[in-house]
């Protein structure tokens, strides 16, 4: 009996070992773990630039921003964007609380309360907006309101240029016209 139980004891512990990664030692997992949650720089007044065949196309100035390089992923905090003209004058700037910089896809996640103003005034506020440097487009699937000339647009989802001068609210479309005359019937 007393062998059969130190059988059962080995058996167990040759089991519950099998089980185990031992290829890894306690502080390789350790970093391994960090290196998903650490970032791997902080930077604080931070400020990014994109560039399209050498030109500045935009910037990205950040209060805080958090790296994780292999993500390819920056957490920004307090962001204002400036997306710049062949000239390097602002066309069009983005604030937000925060967002997500993919560096590499050359777009922006941004997070509460969004606001995009255009140089000719156009304003777009929404809690959540995506911008593509690459494609210069501005996206979302959230409530956005925009106010041209007096006018206000507003229903979920967009999809639009950097300028917001060509848009499309995708659902539940309403608005107000400050002045009702310049609309033409047919």
């Amino acid at each position: 009996m007393k062998q059969m139980i130190l059988h059962i004891i080995a058996i167990a512990s040759l089991t519950l070992i099998s089980c185990s990664d031992s290829s890894k030692s306690t502080d390789e997992m350790s970093v391994e773990f960090d290196s998903i949650l650490l970032p791997d720089s902080e930077l604080r007044m931070a400020q990014i630039k994109f560039f399209k065949k050498g030109e500045t196309t935009s910037e990205i100035i950040a209060e805080k921003i958090k790296s994780f390089d292999t993500k390819d992923s920056m957490l920004a905090y307090v962001l204002h964007i400036k997306i710049l003209d062949s000239l390097g004058n602002a066309t069009t700037t983005i604030t937000g609380d925060s967002g997500i910089i993919k560096e590499v896809q050359g777009a922006v996640q941004i997070y509460g309360h969004v606001l995009v103003i255009t140089d000719d005034s156009t304003k777009l506020e929404t809690e959540y907006l995506w911008w593509n440097s690459y494609t210069n487009r501005i996206k979302s699937d959230a409530f956005v309101r925009i106010t041209k000339q007096g006018d206000i647009i507003s229903g979920w989802g967009l999809d639009a240029d950097n300028k917001l001068n060509s848009f499309k609210i995708l659902n539940q479309v309403s608005g107000e016209v400050a002045d009702p005359g310049k609309l033409e019937t047919q």
